[in-house]
């Protein structure tokens, strides 16, 4: 029955995961006040939380702790403290070995720490304990790709696809590998049968954007693009994608103004900052040759 429990909950942002907890049995100790800054979205306030849980750890069941320590875990990962993450979750496993949700957890904090190897050995494991896990097979697609075996990453997006056939985070991972090889006509239509399974997911719409870009088809971007900002108005890597499509149409003043909101959305963002500071420079240019030439000159009088 632990699934009733035990559902585990990934957000697309930072792979930031929230265990639930188990109620207490009749007569058992009342479980902790501090369970609901457990669950906090804050990362700050779910460390202090969990910390207060896991303090009283008497008063909860074994499956309770381990959910903490996954919680504090993503807490820690969300904040860049990937030592601290690997070392809850670890902790974790050491409560239920078996728990694939605090094995995907690590296997990301693994890859977000840039230890590759670690990582595909988590998710391997977590696949080797849920062979219908989805997610599992696309996180560790993630990995192989990051380590040059392609072949291998597709093989379990494939997988991924097959076992969950309303998702197009699949299909739009396996387009993510053609787009990346030049083979954009096949990533278009990939990011197309993603979108059919979900038509407003984000990535696909920002890939399948970019693919139309890269053959220099700015209109056909410009509405992918237009649709994903739309759907996603703070995704700061759909907007500096309109902005190049809007570069690409010679619409400087638009794509200043996309470069601009994405800076403003996410400050390290080089190539958003790039981009706006040289159209910036051909706006310069443009206003200055504009003052250099005499209305008059552009517009001859006739004479009477």
């Amino acid at each position: 029955m632990r699934d009733v429990f035990a559902k585990i909950l990934c957000s697309s942002s930072a792979a930031v995961f929230i265990v639930a907890v188990m109620g207490a049995a009749a007569g058992a100790p009342q479980l902790s006040p501090a369970w609901k800054q457990c669950h906090a979205a804050d990362p700050e306030e779910r460390i202090k939380g969990c910390a207060l849980v896991l303090a009283d750890a008497r008063k909860e069941p074994r499956h309770n702790l381990h959910a903490a320590h996954v919680n504090r875990g993503a807490a820690y990962q969300a904040k860049g403290d990937y030592a601290r993450a690997i070392e809850d979750y670890g902790q974790a496993l050491q409560i239920e070995p078996g728990s694939v949700a605090a094995l995907l957890a690590r296997a990301a904090a693994y890859q977000a720490k840039g230890d590759l190897d670690a990582a595909l050995a988590d998710d391997s494991q977590a696949i080797a304990r849920d062979r219908k896990n989805a997610a599992a097979y696309l996180a560790r697609a993630s990995i192989l790709r990051a380590k040059g075996e392609g072949e291998k990453a597709l093989g379990d997006l494939d997988e991924a696809a097959s076992l969950d056939r309303k998702s197009g985070a699949a299909l739009a991972a396996r387009a993510n590998y053609h787009h990346a090889s030049g083979d954009h006509e096949r990533a278009i239509a990939e990011y197309s049968d993603a979108l059919a399974r979900e038509p407003n997911y984000v990535p696909a719409l920002i890939g399948r954007g970019a693919c139309h870009y890269a053959k220099a088809d700015y209109d056909k971007a410009l509405i992918d693009l237009d649709a994903a900002v739309k759907r996603d108005p703070s995704n700061a890597t759909a907007l500096l994608s309109r902005a190049n499509a809007w570069r690409g149409k010679k619409d400087y003043a638009r794509a200043k103004a996309d470069y601009e909101a994405a800076v403003a959305l996410k400050p390290d963002l080089s190539a958003a900052r790039k981009g706006d500071e040289d159209v910036s420079k051909i706006l310069a240019r443009q206003a200055t040759t504009n003052a250099a030439t005499p209305e008059a000159a552009a517009s001859p009088q006739v004479p009477q």
